[in-house]
C-alpha cells in the first residue's frame, strides 16, 4: 500500500513538472517572438528552475520596501539645485531602461534630463514594470515623505500599459514578484486586493494561467471604462495623499505615446478632461513637442522606450510651459 502511493505520488510529481517545463517553454517562446534576432539574443530569460528553492518571499510591499532601501532606484539629480523639487513616477519609461541596451546611464534618463532644464532636483521614484499603483503605495507610506524633500511637482510618466498593470495578477509571467493590485469595493474606496496561493505562483503553468486571464479581463473594450474608474480613482487618491502633506503641490501627468503594445484608448480617450478638472495637468507629449513618437528618431533601439532625444525634446517645453511658467 505504500509503495503504491510513493509511486502515486512520483506520479503526480512528475506530470506536475513536466507540465511546469512545457509552460515556461511556451511563455519563453511568446515572449521571443516579439524580438528580431538581435534582440533575442540580448534578452536574458530566467531558467526553468531560477525560482524554485527561494522562499516567496518578495510579494510587494516587503520587496518592494527592501529594495528601495537597497538602492534599486535612480539617485537624486540636481541635487544642488536650489529651486523646489520634482518627484518622478512611473515605469520604465521614466527610470530608463531598455530591453536591449540594458540599464542606460543616470544621464540619459528622463529625471536626470528634465533636472537639467528646470534646474530642479529630481527625485526619481520610477522603476520597471511599475505602474500607478507603486505610486499610490509609496505615497501611502511615511518613510517616503520623510526621506524626500517636499515636492512642487509631481509627475508621472503614463504608458497605456499601465492601464493592463491595475490588475496584474502576476508580476510578468515569468516572474514570482511585486504583486500589487487595488480594486474599488462597494463603498466606493479603494482597496489592496491580497493575493491567493501565492507559492503556487512559482509553477509556470500556474503563471501562464493567471497570465491569460488577466490578458482576458484587460483586452475586453467593454472593460476600458471600468479600468479608467481604478486608474482615475488611483491618480485622485494618490494626489490626496501627496497634499495632505503639501497642499500647494502641482501634480502632472505626462501621457506617452510610445510605441505602446496595450490598447491606446487609455492615453487618447476624452475621460482624461475629468482629472483635469481635479486639478491635474494632463499633457500629451506628443502634442507638447509637435512629433510623432513612435517615430524611431524617438524610440530606443528596442523600438519601445523612448531614446535620449526624446525625453531632450519634452524637458525642454516642459520647462518652459508647465514647471518654470512663473
Amino acid at each position: 500500500m505504500i509503495k503504491k502511493v510513493i509511486a502515486y505520488i512520483i506520479i503526480v510529481v512528475c506530470i506536475i513538472l513536466a507540465a511546469d517545463f512545457i509552460a515556461y517553454k511556451i511563455i519563453c517562446n511568446e515572449t521571443l517572438k516579439y524580438f528580431n534576432k538581435d534582440m533575442k539574443k540580448a534578452i536574458k530569460l530566467p531558467s526553468w528552475n531560477e525560482y524554485r528553492l527561494r522562499a516567496y518571499d518578495d510579494t510587494s510591499f516587503k520587496w518592494m520596501q527592501e529594495n528601495i532601501d537597497k538602492g534599486i532606484l535612480r539617485p537624486v539629480s540636481g541635487e544642488n539645485f536650489k529651486k523646489p523639487a520634482i518627484w518622478l513616477f512611473g515605469c520604465s519609461f521614466a527610470y530608463g531602461n531598455s530591453m536591449v541596451t540594458g540599464i542606460h546611464n543616470n544621464e540619459d534618463t528622463f529625471g536626470y534630463i528634465l533636472s537639467e532644464y528646470t534646474q530642479r532636483p529630481v527625485y526619481n521614484r520610477a522603476y520597471p514594470g511599475w505602474g500607478v499603483q507603486q505610486m499610490l503605495w509609496q505615497l501611502e507610506q511615511e518613510k517616503t515623505y520623510k526621506e524626500l524633500p517636499e515636492p512642487e511637482y509631481i509627475v508621472f510618466v503614463f504608458i497605456a500599459d499601465h492601464a493592463r498593470r491595475l490588475q496584474k495578477i502576476v508580476y510578468d509571467a515569468w516572474s514570482d514578484g511585486a504583486y500589487l493590485r487595488y480594486k474599488i469595493n462597494k463603498n466606493g474606496q479603494l482597496e489592496q486586493v491580497k493575493g491567493v496561493l501565492e507559492p503556487l505562483w512559482k509553477l509556470y503553468f500556474v503563471k501562464l494561467w493567471l497570465t491569460h486571464l488577466e490578458f482576458n479581463i484587460r483586452l475586453a473594450e467593454k472593460e476600458h471604462d471600468k479600468n479608467f474608474d481604478l486608474l482615475e480613482k488611483m491618480f485622485i487618491q494618490s494626489k490626496k495623499l501627496a497634499e495632505q502633506k503639501y497642499p500647494n503641490v502641482k501634480f502632472v501627468i505626462l501621457k506617452y505615446n510610445g510605441n505602446d503594445g496595450f490598447d491606446r484608448w487609455f492615453v487618447e480617450t476624452e475621460r482624461w478632461n475629468e482629472l483635469e478638472q481635479k486639478g491635474f495637468i494632463v499633457i500629451n507629449a506628443d502634442k507638447l513637442i509637435g512629433k510623432d513618437l513612435h517615430s524611431s528618431e524617438y524610440l530606443d533601439s528596442d523600438n519601445y522606450h523612448p531614446s535620449k532625444k526624446s525625453w531632450v525634446e519634452i524637458s525642454k517645453k516642459l520647462s518652459k510651459k508647465i514647471i518654470n511658467d512663473k
